[in-house]
């Protein structure tokens, strides 16, 4: 089981399909796992059918064996997703599994395209936040999370998701100024930069990117941090149609990735070698 869950995990951005097709015959073992699997198997099935495939009807049929007090969370979050401005059934969840709840349930919304009602819904998870530093980190990662998604899925010259992306992003960067530390409030910089970039707002995504590089610089982050922001810096110079100052970006991510090795390595020479393509696409 546990097997199958991870492959379920690395495939489910590229092929949702896929993963729950992993993901559904192990409902029938369920009964005969630990605590820790069912969790775990729940966990990836709420995200997967439900955020990714937007199947609220499979979801609720695989979980219903399962006890009620394990699959709160779940059972909220298809509530969520079917009446998104219907009266919320918390279930007497805490602050922070609300935020949790509504993360698949604004994601069902976004593959529907109903992006008034996604962004109704993060209006009311970032109002359950109050006090909470649980909740607080919780919105912040969600918001991140979702501006993430978008950018992985967005298709070219879609203006409506574009926007609902960059509108993530910034609610990411404005929730982990409040409830993060530097290192999380310089990564939601890149992921604002890479949004806005992606979306052609070449003006907010520089300067995202120059506060990212800023704060790798004050903070005297490493070589890895560093690598990332000034990938950031480089698209954003692609979007704002600046060609030298993004080549001098991916010299210096260049110069940067030198001291990464395994994966890490692997990983920042495929997303130097993107950024370059896009450089050279600038030039022509």
């Amino acid at each position: 089981m546990d097997t199958q869950i991870e492959q379920a995990w690395s495939l489910h951005a590229e092929q949702p399909e896929a993963a729950a097709a992993l993901l559904r015959p192990l409902a029938a073992e369920l009964a005969c796992a630990s605590a820790e699997q069912q969790q775990a198997w729940l966990r990836a099935a709420e995200h997967v059918l439900l955020g990714h495939l937007a199947d609220g009807a499979a979801l609720a049929a695989l979980i219903a064996a399962l006890p009620a007090e394990q699959t709160r969370r779940a059972h909220a979050a298809l509530a969520l997703a079917a009446h998104p401005r219907a009266e919320r059934d918390w279930q007497d969840l805490p602050p922070a599994e609300r935020v949790r709840a509504s993360y698949n349930a604004v994601l069902a919304l976004s593959r529907r395209r109903d992006f008034d009602a996604m962004r109704a819904l993060m209006d009311a998870a970032q109002a359950l936040v109050g006090a909470d530093a649980q909740a607080a980190r919780a919105w912040a990662a969600m918001a991140n999370n979702v501006a993430a998604d978008l950018r992985f899925y967005l298709a070219e010259g879609d203006a409506e998701a574009a926007a609902a992306m960059v509108d993530a992003a910034q609610r990411a960067r404005s929730a982990w100024q409040q409830a993060g530390g530097w290192l999380e409030a310089e990564r939601a910089d890149w992921q604002l930069a890479m949004c806005a970039a992606a979306a052609g707002q070449g003006a907010l995504a520089l300067q995202a990117a120059q506060d990212c590089v800023s704060a790798c610089l004050s903070n005297e982050a490493d070589d890895y941090e560093h690598c990332f922001a000034y990938e950031a810096l480089g698209r954003a110079a692609v979007a704002a149609g600046d060609g030298a100052l993004a080549r001098q970006a991916h010299a210096r991510m260049a110069e940067r990735l030198l001291s990464l090795a395994g994966a890490d390595r692997s990983y920042a020479d495929s997303c130097l070698l993107a950024l370059e393509s896009l450089i050279a696409r600038l030039k022509a």
